[in-house]
């Protein structure tokens, strides 16, 4: 298993996507989890930029991983032109995936949110149906989507439960859950609870919590216990899994919240860096 760098920090910091990504190189990261938000969003890019970007990639040696669909708020919205607005966002960050040479993208904010005038099974078929055509957009693609469950109640999946429904319901090939050590811990899923999806783990997030809220801090200042979860996925086959599907495999230090604050993004990653070294030797970049 190798460490990747999520990208999210350095947006919560608001630094250039390409200072973000010579940052990752000097840090000695091959793996970039790349977050599609603020200014690492490729529909927000210019060409210019977008040229920049991927020569940023090719000549630091950089691999994207998996691809954060950070922008993902109304997969389940009420409003048709929404959803619509949203699967246009998908596809165009999966495009840019495929161009950066890489194959996953990951559905952010527990693959959309419930609101208060619709009932919570039309917000289920509204993410069935969303996240079914992207899969069928993405198949012919070679796109492989993993699912994030965010854990709290106005989350359509919120738990593991709903993920393997959401899962069995979409019933296509090429999704799978990601597994985001934090929130696991906030809803009180244990390892254990992996078994049921062993066989589609394919990617896995290192995040912090005090057990109570997904504070996404530096590593090791929260509660999360990434060594069991880590033997866990191990033992359930996630590389087996990957080697299958041709993908590294891979465990993102992911830190920093939507409207949070982040002092100096470099410093929260060298300081993680240090306490995986202690509690996870074996991962490396």
């Amino acid at each position: 298993m190798k460490l990747a760098l999520n990208t999210f920090v350095y947006e919560v910091a608001s630094t250039p996507i390409e200072q973000t990504l010579l940052s990752a190189a000097k840090l000695g990261f091959r793996y970039v989890e790349y977050a599609a938000y603020r200014a690492g969003d490729p529909t927000l890019m210019s060409p210019e930029q977008r040229k920049r970007v991927l020569q940023l990639f090719r000549d630091n040696g950089l691999a994207s991983s998996q691809l954060l669909l950070a922008n993902t708020e109304h997969l389940a919205a009420s409003d048709p032109a929404k959803r619509r607005a949203t699967l246009e966002y998908m596809k165009a960050s999966g495009d840019f995936q495929l161009e950066l040479g890489g194959r996953q993208v990951l559905v952010c904010w527990g693959c959309g949110v419930h609101e208060t005038e619709m009932m919570p099974e039309q917000a289920w078929l509204n993410t069935v149906a969303s996240l079914r055509e992207y899969a069928e957009w993405a198949l012919g693609r070679g796109i492989l989507i993993d699912l994030e469950l965010d854990p709290h109640v106005y989350f359509v999946v919120n738990n593991m439960v709903k993920m393997a429904q959401v899962i069995e319901d979409v019933g296509m090939p090429n999704v799978f859950p990601n597994v985001d050590i934090g929130h696991l811990c906030i809803t009180r899923e244990g390892p254990q609870r992996l078994e049921k999806l062993r066989d589609r783990i394919l990617h896995v997030h290192l995040s912090e919590t005090d057990t109570y809220a997904h504070t996404n801090s530096i590593l090791g200042t929260g509660k999360a216990d990434f060594r069991a979860y880590v033997d866990k996925v191990i033992a359930l086959g996630i590389e087996e899994n990957c080697a299958r599907l041709g993908e590294p495999c891979v465990a993102g230090i992911e830190m920093g919240e939507p409207g949070g604050s982040v002092d100096d993004a470099e410093r929260w990653v060298t300081e993680s860096l240090v306490y995986l070294a202690r509690v996870l030797p074996e991962v490396t970049r």
